[in-house]
C-alpha cells in the first residue's frame, strides 16, 4: 500500500496509513455501466445537414457557366440531321446558305398533317438556333419557294 499524504510504502493492507494515520483506501461501489441510448435526432439532423450541404447548396450556388457554342456544335447538328428519323418520312437533303439551314423534303411533306409539319419546323428551327444558326427554311424538292420557315423564333 502507498500513502499519498506522506509517501510511506508498506506491505500491510489497511484503510489507514500506519505512519501518519491518513485514510488510504476509499470504498468503491462496482455497478454495471448503463447502456447509452441511441439518439435519433442526431441521425436526422446529420442527414438534413448533409442533404443541404451536398444537394441544395451546390445546385443554387455552384452552377456551371453555360458553354459557348462553337462551330463543332453546328457540325454535330448537321450530322445528326443527316441520320435523323426524318429521312424515313421524306427528308431528302440539307443545305447551308451562310447561316440559313435549308431542309429539302420530297412530296411526302404535303401528306403530313399540318400540326406535325409545324412541330417538325419548330423543333428543327429551334435546334438550329441553339447551335448558333439563324433561320431555317423547308422546301419541297423541285420547287423554289419555301413550304415553311422558322425565322427569329417564329413559325411561318
Amino acid at each position: 500500500m502507498y500513502c499519498k499524504q506522506c509517501g510511506h510504502r508498506s506491505d500491510q493492507i489497511g484503510e489507514t496509513c500506519p505512519k501518519c494515520g491518513a485514510k488510504v483506501a476509499t470504498a468503491v461501489a462496482i455497478e454495471p455501466v448503463p447502456q447509452r441510448k441511441i439518439r435519433w435526432g442526431v441521425f436526422v439532423a446529420a442527414a438534413l445537414i448533409g442533404l443541404v450541404a451536398f444537394v441544395v447548396v451546390p445546385r443554387y450556388f455552384f452552377r456551371p457557366e453555360l458553354k459557348n457554342i462553337g462551330p463543332t456544335d453546328k457540325l454535330k447538328f448537321l450530322r445528326a440531321m443527316e441520320n435523323s428519323q426524318y429521312r424515313k418520312v421524306g427528308q431528302r437533303e440539307i443545305r447551308l446558305d451562310q447561316q440559313t439551314l435549308v431542309v429539302v423534303w420530297d412530296l411526302r411533306w404535303n401528306t403530313l398533317p399540318e400540326k406535325r409539319q409545324q412541330e417538325i419546323v419548330r423543333m428543327v428551327g429551334h435546334a438550329w438556333n441553339v447551335v448558333g444558326g439563324q433561320d431555317t427554311r423547308f422546301r419541297i424538292e423541285g420547287e423554289d419557294k419555301d413550304a415553311a420557315s422558322y425565322v427569329d423564333g417564329a413559325l411561318r
